[in-house]
């Protein structure tokens, strides 16, 4: 299908998270486009898209979000290091040491949660059917 790309004369405004937009950003580059518009309209009118209710995808989306706070409270700690690294204390150091155990626990539970209960089969199957379709 053509379409005429001297008429585009509508603007779509899409509200997305910094991750969502880092993503989209970062395969724009990927696929060489030169601009972030041309990618995403040939993202939304070209790709195809599939979408999967895998079980359990809440549980880890939550994870996922305790995961990214943590991350966030280490962040703040140590830019609090790095400003007043001269007046550090035993306090201060296992605190930070506490939050780093903390985000190596999660990142642990992500894992251990990805793995026992993320249904790879239901994804595998569907990526077998759109290599049937393609092929």
């Amino acid at each position: 299908m053509n379409f005429n790309s001297k008429n585009r004369t509508h603007r779509i405004m899409v509200w997305v998270s910094d991750e969502e937009k880092t993503l989209l950003e970062t395969k724009a580059d990927y696929y060489c486009y030169k601009s972030f518009a041309a990618y995403i309209r040939d993202a939304a009118i070209y790709e195809k898209v599939t979408k999967v209710d895998m079980k359990n995808s809440d549980r880890i989306c939550d994870a996922y979000a305790d995961y990214t706070k943590e991350i966030k409270k280490i962040t703040r700690e140590l830019r609090n290091l790095i400003k007043y690294a001269t007046s550090l204390d035993d306090v201060s150091i296992k605190a930070v040491k506490s939050l780093m155990f903390n985000v190596i626990n999660n990142q642990k539970d992500m894992l251990k949660l990805i793995d026992e209960k993320l249904d790879f089969d239901v994804w595998q199957e569907i990526n077998r059917e759109k290599q049937m379709e393609e092929e």
